[in-house]
């Protein structure tokens, strides 16, 4: 049985699809942002060092992991430089495993950024 980050990247980010030479095509790609999306609140902080349970593809300009850390998640954005976007930063919210994967398909469908 798959897990559901597993479903969702199958689904959101199938190899055929993206023509990049220098992507790996191993991670998903996060959707294009929807119009109504849900606005996902950033800090500059984490709640603690934690464990990466599931990360898009880095070849973007913002690549976003899920983070474990004593049974609580958040999601984990990182930016190339630019002006007015922190190189990283977290979402403010913490969520309990089931409520986390709902966030991270969220974000991977593009309705939540």
């Amino acid at each position: 049985m798959e897990s559901p980050v597993t479903a969702s990247a199958a689904v959101l980010a199938p190899p055929d699809v993206f023509t990049d030479e220098d992507c790996p095509g191993i991670s998903p790609h996060p959707a294009v942002p929807s119009p109504g999306r849900t606005a996902l609140r950033w800090i500059g902080q984490g709640v603690a060092p934690g464990r990466v349970v599931a990360y898009t593809c880095s070849c973007r300009m913002t690549a976003y992991e899920l983070v474990a850390c004593g049974g609580v998640y958040q999601i984990r954005r990182r930016t190339l430089p630019r002006r007015g976007v922190p190189p990283v930063s977290w979402t403010a919210d913490r969520w309990r495993r089931g409520e986390a994967l709902e966030w991270w398909r969220r974000l991977l469908a593009g309705h939540a950024r």
